[in-house]
């Protein structure tokens, strides 16, 4: 009799353990969510992980951020394919992504969730008397992004409307990091990359040179404009301590694939919007000049059903 009950009181014992750490009720399995952003250093990479910790925290997802050296091009190719669930792109890429044949030969089914901080084209020069519009660099040496990303064909474009082109000058497609170091050192004429708010590179190029922004004539960027109609243009250049100068901008974006659960793409977007203070302090660089009451700024492309529900719920939504 004294055997059963020290056997009867250990179960109940069991029982009392097993229902305060469950909280006397079933939890869901945690699955896995896939972030796919950037090199380690980007904003992106850095956005990333702060918007997979919130996810982590603040649902049954274990969100795990993962680097991207191949940026938005690689991240909408594994969204494709199943790879990932969410990733960030400049909205040019996305919506030139979607259409066959412009960037790959199939389209890619992206779809986005919210815009996220602009991102300038800035096409910068040295302080010289020698230039001073984009036509004066006909003859000289542009570096802008690598052969193969659509920023640096769209750059190109911007020159040739001011008749700089690849047969009267030279234009060099290279990496982001050497065309600072090249333009401090004089080695190249102006650089025409995409940079923006507090962005180090750039930081350090105005600090360590004296050096400037070059304008696009009105009537050529207005073509350029209904040519990529995801760009803007927007005054620029203060916080560097340079003169203000009309640049070409246009917001990243937080994409998924269509084939998101809807209530995945909801709760993802919620999670972000509902968490400014801590995106605030850990995205200091760029939280400050994120669309959070625009998530529709400058963004082409369809969005996903469930962020449409959550902007609707808070009266963030816009129809166009």
């Amino acid at each position: 009799m004294k055997k059963i009950s020290i056997i009867v009181l250990s179960l109940v014992i069991v029982m009392a353990l097993f229902i305060s750490c469950h909280g006397g009720t079933e939890r869901a399995p945690r699955e896995f969510l896939q972030i796919s952003t950037s090199a380690i250093g980007g904003t992106w990479h850095a956005s990333g992980a702060a918007w997979a910790q919130l996810i982590s925290q603040n649902s049954h997802f274990i969100a795990v951020n993962s680097t991207s050296p191949g940026l938005e091009f690689e991240t909408m190719q594994r969204l494709e394919v199943g790879q990932v669930q969410l990733g960030f792109s400049g909205i040019g890429t996305a919506h030139l992504g979607r259409i066959p044949g412009k960037i790959w030969d199939e389209g890619v089914d992206v779809v986005a969730l919210f815009a996220t901080h602009p991102g300038f084209m800035n096409l910068i020069i040295l302080d010289t008397p020698a230039i001073t519009s984009v036509r004066d660099l006909r003859g000289r040496t542009i570096a802008t992004y690598t052969s193969g990303n659509y920023w640096g064909d769209m750059a190109i474009t911007f020159l040739e409307l001011h008749g700089v082109t690849q047969e009267n000058s030279r234009i060099m497609r290279i990496m982001k990091n050497d065309s600072a170091r090249m333009l401090s050192d004089g080695q190249i004429d102006a650089i025409f990359h995409k940079y923006g708010h507090g962005h180090g590179t750039l930081r350090q190029l105005s600090t360590a040179r004296r050096v400037r922004f070059l304008e696009g004539e009105p009537d050529l960027t207005e073509i350029f404009l209904s040519k990529y109609p995801f760009f803007r243009v927007e005054a620029f250049g203060d916080e560097f301590g340079i003169p203000n100068a009309l640049q070409l901008v246009s917001n990243y974006v937080a994409i998924t694939h269509s084939s998101l659960p809807k209530e995945t793409a909801y709760l993802v977007t919620r999670i972000w919007f509902e968490n400014r203070p801590f995106l605030m302090n850990a995205l200091p660089n760029i939280a400050p000049w994120l669309p959070w009451d625009n998530p529709q700024q400058d963004v082409t492309i369809p969005f996903h059903p469930g962020a449409i529900r959550y902007f609707k719920e808070v009266g963030l939504w816009r129809e166009l």
